[in-house]
């Protein structure tokens, strides 16, 4: 398990020995901080593994930052290409006040880490487990992503659903489900029939976040803040939007107001006016189905045993799922 404290401190006051050397930092810091010796907090939640790789809040000379270091994307330049994703996107948001992503300032010259400006800000996640109502939260999701998915062309290409049901495959060949197959193999069926007639399905394409959950979009008095663009490519536009809007089964709602999709018709509603542009619903529902599913099924007994959280999840995707299948 993580703690605040889990990470290499001689590295990390490298990293931020090399930052203070560097032309950003002594544009920040004319004169040397009193204390050159920062201080230290983890704020991500990436499992461990055999290379460094973490997130940072860094106090340095009365400032606030983040550090993110990833040894691991030195090697294929990810998180390069991350920060440059940043500085193109704050340029493209520069006429949106309300729009906007963490400010990118440092990156290392070998790629393996670099440094943003920190805000103490909530993220959509918080606001939308607060019992507040969330459409206002989903409507500003949805601009956010219509400026991201407008900053360069779009074309279409085709929905194919295979790897859908390949990670459903998987799912089930896991760890056992917490899920009884005899809950879920008619929602499997049923799944399955309707892929038939969105297979091959056209629909848009376009520079995606690829990883647009609730937790990467800061929201203040401002407006929203965009961050982690560590899985931005190319794919359709749908997938961002499915990333986002499966988090509405954590908001309560009268089941009468749950659609095809398993999400709450006014939470969708919101972010499709906030997106502004034309969606394929048909489309956007048999994919959210699919997302939810893949989620309930994941759920394994030892998960679903040892955390309240996974309990309360799976109860509330059990629900959603059967009507959003029709099968309560």
């Amino acid at each position: 398990m993580l703690t605040f404290l889990d990470f290499d401190r001689d590295l990390a006051e490298a990293c931020a020995a090399e930052f203070l050397a560097a032309h950003e930092g002594r544009a920040l810091f004319p004169t040397p901080p009193d204390s050159r010796r920062p201080a230290f907090l983890r704020i991500d939640n990436a499992s461990g593994g055999p290379l460094p790789r973490f997130v940072l809040k860094m106090e340095l000379g009365g400032q606030v930052f983040v550090l993110k270091l990833n040894a691991e994307a030195a090697q294929d330049g990810r998180l390069a290409l991350e920060f440059q994703a940043l500085r193109r996107l704050e340029a493209a948001l520069a006429d949106k006040p309300d729009l906007g992503v963490v400010h990118p300032i440092y990156l290392s010259p070998d790629g393996g880490f670099m440094v943003t400006d920190y805000n103490d800000e909530e993220t959509a996640w918080s606001r939308l487990i607060s019992g507040e109502d969330p459409a206002p939260v989903f409507r500003l999701a949805g601009r956010w992503l219509a400026a991201l998915h407008g900053q360069g062309p779009a074309d279409v290409s085709p929905f194919w659903p295979k790897w859908i049901f390949a990670k459903l495959d998987a799912v089930q060949a896991g760890a056992t489900p917490q899920a009884a197959p005899k809950a879920y193999r008619p929602m499997l069926r049923a799944l399955r029939q309707q892929a038939g007639a969105l297979r091959g399905r056209v629909s848009r394409r376009c520079l995606c976040h690829g990883d647009y959950h609730p937790g990467n979009l800061l929201i203040g008095p401002a407006g929203a803040r965009g961050l982690d663009l560590s899985e931005e490519r190319r794919k359709l536009a749908v997938y961002d939007m499915v990333d986002f809007l499966k988090t509405d089964v954590q908001c309560d709602g009268p089941e009468s107001q749950i659609g095809p999709g398993g999400i709450l018709h006014s939470s969708r509603a919101a972010f499709l006016e906030g997106y502004g542009q034309e969606v394929d619903g048909p489309l956007l529902d048999f994919c959210l189905r699919a997302r939810l599913l893949i989620t309930w099924i994941s759920i394994d007994q030892a998960r679903y045993a040892r955390s309240d959280f996974q309990r309360d999840k799976w109860a509330r995707l059990e629900r959603r799922l059967a009507l959003a299948f029709d099968l309560a």
